[in-house]
C-alpha cells in the first residue's frame, strides 16, 4: 500500500482505516462506527481508537465515575496525567473535579472540598516528581488548605516492633541489635553506620526490615524505606522506589545525579531522616548508590560517605544483578554495588536460616543455594544438569494451566507463571493461554508516534512500521484480552496501592 503523509489528513486516515478495519466494502462502511456514520475518515479513526485523543480519557473517567470511589477516581486521574499526556488536562479536571471531590463534601462546603481534592492530587503527583502546576491546573487561591502531616503513634509503633522482635530468630536478632546499637553510638566516621544484610530468599530479610522500621519509629527516629523495584517497595512500610524517593533519572548513568535541591521540601524530609533501609540493592548499578551518596553529602553538608546516615542495604547477590545491555561478565561485576568506592564502608552481615521451606523441600532449597554459589558440577560449556523432576515431555501450557480454563479456575491459576527467556517467547505462550479462556476476545491497539531528530523526516517511518515494533518493556501493538485474563503492569502506577511493575 502506498505511503500517505499525515499532512494529507483525510487520505492519511483513510489509509489507516484500510490497514486496521478488514472486511469493509465501501467508504461508508469504513466511516460507520457502532452503527453511526461519521462525517470524516479522521473522526472514524478517532472513534475506533486508532488515534491519540482526549476523548478516550474522557470515556475512561466517565466509566469509572459509575462504579469507583472518589479516591480511586483521583488515582486514575493522576495516572492519566502522568502516563497518557492528555492534550487538555484542564478540561478533564473541570469535567470531573466534582466527582473526585465527593468524599470531601460531607463535612465542608464545595469550595473547600475542591481545595482538599486539589492538594490530594498534587501530593500524588509530587511522589512522581510532578505537580498540578505542570498541567496548568489552577490552585485554589480563595481557600487555603493543606493536609496535616501523618500522625505517628509512637507507643503503637514500639509495641508492634517489640512483638515482631520477639519473633526473630537468632541471626535476625543479632543483626537487629547491631543496627539498633549503631544509632546509639553513631558518629560522623560512619564506621558502624553502613550495613549490607546478605541472605538468600526466604531467610526473613523483609520481616527484619519491618521490625527495624517499627522499633526506630517507636523511638522517634525517622526512617525511610526504599527498594529498587516497586513490588519490593510495596512490602515495606511507607516504601517507595529508589528512583521516586531520591528523584534519580531514568535511565540512570554513571554521571547521573538527583534532581532534589538542598532547599526543597523533599531535601528537608531527607535531612531529618536518620535511618535508610534499601531492599533489593544488588539490582541497582553502583552509580545509583553513588548518586544517593552525592545527594546526602550535599543535603547534610558533611563530607562523609552517605552524609553520615545509617544506611542498611540488603538482598542476595545470587539473584538479579544490574541490567546492562550488551555487557560482558566483567562489566556487570564492575557495575554492581561491589564496584562502588562506597562498598568498603559497608559491614556485611549474613542471614542463613530458611524460614519458608516446607517438609520435603530442603534438598531443592539447598541445591538452589549451591547453584548461586557456583558449587554444582558443570560441563565444559558451563552447563549444569537439571534433575528429572524439573523436566516435562508434554505441552508446558497444558501442564501449568490445563487444556481448558474456566472462570472458576482463575483465582488458582493466577498464581502460576511460565518463565520465558525472551519477550517473543512470552507473547506466544500468552496467546496460547488466552485461547483457553472461554470469554470473547477483545483487541486493543496502541497509538505509536515517532519523535524525529532535527533534519529527520517523519515520512521515513510509516505507521505500520511503528506498529510492527515491540520494544523491550512494551506490549505488542495489538493487545488481545479476555475477561479474567491475567495482565502485568509495565510501570509503577501507585506503589502504596500495590500497582507496581511486574504485578
Amino acid at each position: 500500500m502506498y505511503f500517505v503523509s499525515p499532512s494529507d489528513v483525510e487520505r492519511y486516515h483513510l489509509r489507516l482505516l484500510l490497514l486496521y478495519t478488514p472486511g469493509e466494502c465501501s467508504c461508508d462502511d469504513l466511516k460507520t462506527v457502532d452503527g453511526q456514520v461519521c462525517q470524516t475518515f479522521m473522526e472514524a479513526a478517532k472513534r475506533r481508537g486508532l488515534l491519540c485523543d482526549d476523548t478516550e480519557y474522557e470515556r475512561c473517567m466517565s466509566e469509572a465515575v459509575i462504579f469507583r470511589m472518589p479516591q480511586q477516581l483521583r488515582t486514575l486521574f493522576c495516572v492519566i496525567l502522568l502516563y497518557c499526556n492528555p492534550t487538555r488536562p484542564v478540561d478533564l479536571w473541570n469535567s470531573f473535579k466534582a466527582h473526585m471531590a465527593e468524599d470531601f463534601m460531607q463535612p465542608v462546603d464545595s469550595e473547600t472540598a475542591e481545595a482538599m481534592e486539589f492538594y490530594a492530587i498534587d501530593a500524588k503527583l509530587k511522589e512522581q516528581g510532578r505537580s498540578c502546576s505542570d498541567f496548568d491546573i489552577p490552585s485554589p487561591t480563595s481557600v487555603p488548605y493543606s493536609f496535616e502531616s501523618k500522625i505517628i503513634n509512637k507507643e503503637e509503633e514500639l509495641r508492634m516492633g517489640q512483638e515482631m522482635y520477639a519473633m526473630l530468630n537468632q541471626d535476625q536478632r543479632s543483626i537487629a541489635d547491631t543496627i539498633l546499637a549503631s544509632h546509639r553510638t553513631q558518629s560522623t566516621t560512619t564506621a558502624d553506620s553502613c550495613f549490607f544484610i546478605d541472605g538468600p530468599g526466604a531467610t526473613g530479610k523483609t520481616y527484619l526490615y519491618n521490625t527495624l522500621y517499627h522499633l526506630f519509629i517507636g523511638q522517634g527516629i525517622y526512617v525511610m524505606t526504599v527498594a529498587w523495584t516497586g513490588i519490593a517497595a510495596s512490602l515495606l512500610p511507607e516504601g517507595r522506589t529508589v528512583h521516586s524517593r531520591f528523584k534519580l533519572p531514568v535511565p540512570i548513568l554513571e554521571t547521573s545525579t538527583s534532581s532534589i535541591r538542598p532547599n526543597s521540601q523533599e531535601a528537608e524530609e531527607i535531612r531529618k531522616t536518620q535511618v535508610f533501609i534499601w531492599d533489593e540493592a544488588p539490582m541497582a548499578p553502583c552509580y545509583a548508590l553513588n548518586a544517593v551518596d552525592i545527594l546526602l553529602r550535599d543535603i547534610m553538608n558533611i563530607d562523609a560517605p552517605l552524609g553520615g546516615k545509617i544506611m542498611t542495604l540488603g538482598a542476595d547477590f545470587r539473584q538479579v544483578l544490574p541490567i546492562i545491555r550488551f555487557a560482558n561478565r566483567s562489566e556487570l561485576i564492575a557495575a554492581s554495588l561491589k564496584g562502588s568506592n562506597l562498598w568498603p564502608y559497608f559491614k556485611v552481615i549474613h542471614l542463613h536460616q530458611d524460614m519458608r521451606t516446607g517438609p520435603g523441600e530442603e534438598a531443592f532449597s539447598k541445591s538452589l543455594i549451591k547453584l548461586g554459589n557456583d558449587e554444582l558440577t558443570s560441563n565444559e560449556d558451563d552447563e549444569i544438569e537439571l534433575p528429572s523432576s524439573c523436566m516435562l515431555n508434554g505441552n508446558l501450557v497444558d501442564e501449568i494451566f490445563g487444556q481448558h480454563i474456566s472462570i472458576e479456575d482463575v483465582p488458582t491459576l493466577c498464581n502460576r507463571a511460565i518463565l520465558c527467556p525472551k519477550n517473543a517467547h512470552s507473547l506466544l505462550v500468552n496467546e496460547e493461554v488466552l485461547q483457553r479462556l472461554p470469554e470473547t476476545e477483545k483487541t486493543y491497539t496502541s497509538v505509536d508516534e515517532v519523535e524525529c531528530e532535527d533534519g529527520d523526516d517523519i515520512t521515513n517511518y510509516p505507521t505500520e512500521f511503528l506498529n510492527s515494533l515491540t520494544p523491550s518493556g512494551m506490549p505488542p501493538h495489538k493487545l488481545k484480552l479476555k475477561i479474567s485474563a491475567i495482565v502485568m503492569l509495565l510501570r509503577n502506577l501507585d506503589v502504596h496501592q500495590g500497582l507496581c511493575n511486574g504485578i
